[in-house]
């Protein structure tokens, strides 16, 4: 996915170390976690309530669907008799 190698990570490190400094490192690489985790977590929840809106609206389409059917289908075995005329 990403085509780093090491030595440029290990600019960006030493990047970052000179830039934010050893004491407020752990807080800030807690802060980074605890915001992916959250946008992990928010992204599970939509995408869980999009299935169960999909699953809502395929439902309701289903019941139509099948009274469709049935209505086609009465109307084809009445059409479908053996003396019937059009």
């Amino acid at each position: 996915m990403f085509d780093f190698s090491f030595n440029e990570l290990l600019l960006l490190s030493i990047l970052i170390i000179i830039f934010i400094g050893p004491k407020e490192l752990p807080g800030v690489l807690r802060s980074i976690h605890r915001f992916f985790s959250n946008l992990w977590m928010y992204s599970k929840e939509i995408r869980t309530s999009i299935e169960s809106l999909a699953n809502d609206v395929d439902i309701e389409n289903y019941d139509e669907i099948k009274s469709i059917k049935n209505e086609l289908d009465n109307i084809s075995n009445e059409t479908k008799g053996p003396n019937k005329e059009i």
